[in-house]
């Protein structure tokens, strides 16, 4: 599991209420290494459009008519599910085989974060 910083949090936090448009984010509890601003973030923030959960059913996610993309670590279940149910990528990979599978998903149409 990927921690990220919670700078990283926060902008990214700001990016989807921004964005203008509807998202779930899923944020698992042990992915802000104890950072509290998230929860700061998305209570105080009166946003209407998303929803922030710690887990979702992912093939359930991905498989709803509203997903219009998906951002995801490029890890391989993550990356079959997605092209399965053809629903388009950003993968933001970190170790072991997502840089792989990224760069793949990048050449064959999708788009890559590195």
């Amino acid at each position: 599991m990927t921690v990220l910083k919670s700078q990283q949090l926060e902008e990214f936090w700001h990016g989807l209420v921004n964005s203008g448009k509807p998202f779930l984010w899923v944020v698992p509890a042990n992915l802000t290494a104890g950072c509290r601003i998230v929860t700061e973030l998305i209570e105080g923030s009166g946003n209407k459009r998303g929803k922030v959960v710690d887990w979702a059913p992912q093939e359930e996610v991905l498989s709803h008519p509203a997903t219009g993309g998906f951002l995801t670590h490029g890890g391989w279940n993550s990356t079959l599910e997605s092209i399965y149910e053809g629903v388009p990528m950003i993968c933001w990979p970190f170790y072991a085989d997502q840089q792989v599978n990224s760069r793949l998903v990048g050449r064959c149409g999708g788009l890559e974060s590195t």
